[in-house]
């Protein structure tokens, strides 16, 4: 049966609401056995009849519900005679990316929920050359056609006549040694450098540790050992409570500067000797220098044909306006884009060739078109996360001009924000309700409000800006009285909503709070919502 034909008894019962925007993601206990089967059958039909592949990389991170879905998967894939690439040890997301480079023929599945509580548990699919498969988006609709495969569960789908084989190879080695050179990093480049890192239990540690050690600079990890049982808190660095005790020994040790990373370690926050954090975007407008001048040999490569040099770049909605000139200022065209994994890294797939290079998200996210060889441009790029390249090239960076990170904190500290907050409403019903009233709120207040990328297409969120222009450059003037709000509908959690607030004056970064709060807050005390 179609998913269309199916009543919601039945979609809730088949558990139809995992399959997200941009991945598939529920609580372990909604996904019993049978749903299981059924799902990873849906995926390896998805894989031979519309993909066609011969192989499929399969992976996990520390999640306790991963092994059991990567054994099940292995054995459904080999049995449809799919040949099988695995790594069976936990592994970060980033590291998963590096093995499917390896393998740019194969589909590819990592069993991980990023950063959600250790109760979830969730897919990443690839296509061929790194392709994000997401909702309607992919050969045939992507995760779409495989929902429709997983409602018809077609038992008919016959074993292969000849089992496929399963390889283990692990990619530990020569990801840490792609991302050091990259990065411009040698041996002992950081030595004298003290870095403070939490990695809440998740998947990331050996290879971070292991690369900045290399690099000479002295680790102090903490939750270094990965734990699907995520004993230091739920694993996402922008929950106060899983991290403040990180922050806390930032605050009285003798550290250079620190990073956060999440469950899967794909997400990478930054901490200041006084335990500050430098957001992502003011990151990525120190780096861009160092990213633009790689970038610079792929144009003299001939990559980009006859073409002038012209880089550019995507931001995120929630990015600091006073960020995005400053990025700007670096020489590359800045472009604003909709939140979303796999909506960012197919943007910069498809522009490769007009040079878009580079993104970030606030929620300390990094995206980069990264060479298959770094010898040989001709071979291509595959737009999708290295969290380890950008940990390693702000390493150096911060190591060699700590200056550059002083006065990005003294821009930072201009301007008045109130990072992104999330809050749970238990039923989605009230979503659009909430979000249309925020809008409604302030576009009385004379606030502009934007709902379109450049391109006219949604941002899939709701920008509210007061004395600034849609479009923001190197000539853009923040010396006047301004505020921004970004509001959004998440794709990838059930019933959330979140907000983020900056502006130049810390009485109207206030204000626009209280007052999306004062909304909200008649939810969560009618036991509707609850803020997380």
């Amino acid at each position: 049966m179609r998913y269309e034909e199916l009543s919601e008894i039945e979609r809730k019962a088949l558990n139809t609401s995992m399959f997200k925007a941009y991945d598939i993601r529920t609580k372990s206990a909604e996904l019993h056995a049978p749903l299981m089967v059924r799902l990873v059958k849906a995926i390896g039909r998805y894989f031979i009849e519309v993909l066609q592949v011969s192989s499929v990389v399969v992976g996990r991170d520390a999640r306790l519900a991963a092994p059991a879905l990567l054994e099940l998967a292995i054995e459904v894939f080999a049995d449809l005679g799919l040949n099988i690439i695995v790594n069976p040890l936990q592994i970060s997301t980033c590291q998963f990316y590096f093995s499917c480079m390896q393998n740019p023929e194969s589909a590819a599945v990592m069993f991980t929920a990023s950063h959600n509580p250790g109760t979830y548990i969730g897919m990443k699919l690839m296509a061929p050359g790194l392709q994000t498969l997401a909702m309607d988006s992919g050969p045939k609709g992507g995760i779409t056609c495989i929902r429709e495969f997983y409602c018809e569960d077609d038992r008919s789908i016959p074993s292969a006549k000849s089992r496929g084989s399963v390889k283990v190879h692990r990619y530990l080695d020569a990801f840490i040694s792609y991302s050091l050179k990259l990065a411009g990093l040698e041996k002992d480049s950081l030595k004298g450098t003290s870095i403070l890192i939490d990695y809440l239990c998740g998947a990331a540690g050996t290879e971070v540790t292991e690369a900045l050690q290399y690099a000479g600079a002295t680790v102090r990890a903490r939750n270094l050992i990965p734990d699907g049982r995520f004993p230091a808190g739920d694993p996402n660095p922008i929950i106060a409570q899983s991290i403040k005790p990180t922050w806390d020994m930032m605050k009285s040790g003798n550290y250079d500067f620190g990073f956060c990373f999440d469950g899967d370690g794909d997400r990478m926050d930054i901490m200041t000797k006084e335990g500050e954090q430098i957001t992502p975007s003011f990151n990525l407008s120190i780096l861009i220098p160092q990213i633009t001048d790689f970038f610079k040999k792929v144009h003299a490569s001939g990559f980009f044909g006859t073409c002038a040099w012209d880089p550019h770049m995507y931001y995120d909605v929630k990015a600091n306006p006073l960020s995005v000139v400053y990025q700007a200022k670096c020489g590359i065209g800045v472009h604003i884009i909709r939140n979303g994994h796999s909506f960012i890294k197919e943007a910069l797939r498809k522009n490769l060739k007009q040079q878009y290079l580079v993104a970030s998200e606030e929620s300390a996210h990094y995206y980069m078109n990264f060479p298959f060889n770094l010898d040989d441009y001709s071979q291509g790029f595959a737009a999708t996360e290295n969290t380890l390249y950008f940990t390693l090239l702000t390493a150096k960076v911060w190591a060699a001009s700590p200056q550059l990170y002083t006065q990005a904190l003294q821009r930072q500290q201009s301007i008045f924000r109130e990072r992104e907050w999330p809050c749970h409403f238990f039923s989605d019903e009230y979503l659009e309700p909430v979000v249309n009233e925020v809008e409604d709120l302030f576009r009385n207040q004379s606030l502009k409000v934007f709902t379109a990328m450049e391109d006219g297409s949604s941002l899939d969120a709701t920008l509210m800006r007061y004395g600034l222009a849609e479009h923001i450059d190197a000539k853009t003037d923040l010396g006047g009285d301004w505020l921004q709000i970004a509001q959004r509908i998440s794709r990838s959690e059930e019933g959330m909503a979140r907000w983020e607030v900056a502006s130049s004056s810390d009485q109207r970064c206030k204000q626009a709070v209280a007052q999306i709060k004062g909304i909200t807050d008649r939810f969560v005390k009618a036991d509707l919502a609850v803020y997380e």
